[in-house]
């Protein structure tokens, strides 16, 4: 990687002035993450800018692929408002730079010898802050608010959540709130909640997705206790089973799933959300920060060892399911965190579920999701067709009622 030259604090705002003022720019892309670039430049010659954290300050960032590696290239300026890359040609914007070393063929830098081929556009995800009008604010989220807004797609106004990053946020949670983004971008399921796209041209970088308008699971179940049926609780699992059996297939590991991190969709169909602490392409992880995440919903494995597996996201379903029948109940109830752990681990307790569960959700949860060893626990496939099978000859909440007396 090669990153030239340092700024001065006048020179990196003179630099982020310049990086908004190219919202129209086709070849800007915002504050992107080194990963995003290499997704977005797949042949020989591509290249883009973006816009990235260089030794605590804001720079310009030319990405390139070249001879089938991403090579990163910081754009020197001054504060006359001078750009180059090395040697002592400058031109007056950057655009004019890179249409120089385009033109006479000439590198970026002589020791790499990277010369550009073509510019990628924007992709259809990358939003101008511009065609985003937000309307009320929803909630607080990990890296900062979550609010209603209106958003221009194709040409039509749709109704849209978007949530923000705070500005005053550290290169780690900038690279995590990306992170998040790039993993919902790969995703594309009923039950997973869908991202529109990205606005990372200015502050605060956002990330935008369908609107799910009838809220939170949890405050659905805790709202409507007497009104939710058991054939509509069984839907809640089997829709949230749904949407876990997939993330399992594409090996992501959400680690926070819970009937607060489930939406639900104007004919409240389930909507998995949050995955600020996912991560995937693996089938477990070490991970000493358990503050992150309610005790209450961890398993064995991850409140000794810290470790987290695609096994150890059952274990949470296991609790998901729990929350469904006990409407939205606080898991273990009259216990704190510490009486909950040591319960777990010193008397291999498992909490009952509430009287009107039926007999076959609760062995689910104790033979399929509560085992105590990682390797003795049910896929979520497995699960999800367990589940399924009790929806077949289920015809009415009077059968459900039965099954709970017998």
């Amino acid at each position: 990687m090669s990153l030239n030259g340092n700024t001065t604090s006048t020179e990196s705002s003179a630099i982020e002035e310049r990086q908004n003022n190219n919202n129209g720019d086709s070849w800007f892309h915002g504050v992107l993450q080194r990963q995003d670039a290499e997704e977005l430049l797949p042949k020989h010659g591509n290249f883009l800018l973006r816009a990235s954290e260089v030794h605590g300050k804001m720079s310009m960032i030319l990405s390139v692929r070249y001879d089938g590696k991403l090579h990163n290239f910081g754009v020197n300026s001054d504060a006359v408002g001078n750009f180059w890359f090395e040697g002592t040609h400058r031109e007056k914007t950057v655009e004019h730079l890179l249409q120089w070393h385009i033109t006479n063929g000439i590198p970026i830098t002589k020791i790499s010898g990277v010369k550009l081929g073509s510019p990628i556009s924007k992709p259809d995800w990358i939003i101008d802050h511009e065609s985003v009008i937000f309307i009320k604010k929803l909630g607080e989220g990990a890296f900062g608010e979550v609010s209603l807004a209106e958003c221009e797609i194709g040409g039509q106004k749709v109704e849209v959540a978007v949530k923000t990053m705070r500005c005053q946020m550290t290169r780690e949670t900038r690279a995590a709130f990306m992170k998040e983004a790039r993993l919902m971008r790969k995703y594309s399921h009923p039950h997973i909640v869908r991202i529109i796209g990205l606005a990372v041209h200015a502050h605060p970088l956002m990330i935008v997705m369908e609107m799910c308008p009838h809220g939170s699971l949890l405050s659905y179940l805790r709202k409507n206790k007497t009104k939710t049926t058991l054939s509509e609780r069984l839907r809640f699992c089997i829709e949230s089973a749904d949407g876990l059996a997939y993330l399992e297939k594409k090996q992501c590991l959400h680690r926070d799933i819970a009937a607060r991190n489930c939406l639900l969709s104007l004919t409240d169909q389930i909507k998995i959300s949050d995955f600020g602490l996912s991560d995937d392409k693996r089938t477990e992880m070490h991970d000493d920060t358990l503050g992150k995440v309610p005790v209450k919903w961890l398993a064995p494995e991850v409140m000794q060892d810290k470790l987290y597996s695609l096994k150890s996201d059952v274990w949470a379903f296991g609790v998901l399911m729990w929350e469904i029948y006990a409407d939205g109940a606080d898991p273990y109830p009259g216990m704190s965190n510490l009486q909950t752990r040591a319960k777990i681990f010193c008397d291999d307790y498992r909490m009952p579920f509430p009287e009107i569960t039926p007999p076959m959700i609760s062995e689910i949860a104790l033979k399929s999701c509560w085992t105590k060893l990682p390797a003795d626990r049910s896929t979520m496939k497995f699960v999800l067709l367990k589940l399924k099978d009790l929806s077949m000859p289920v015809s009415s909440d009077v059968s459900f009622s039965l099954k709970v007396k017998r």
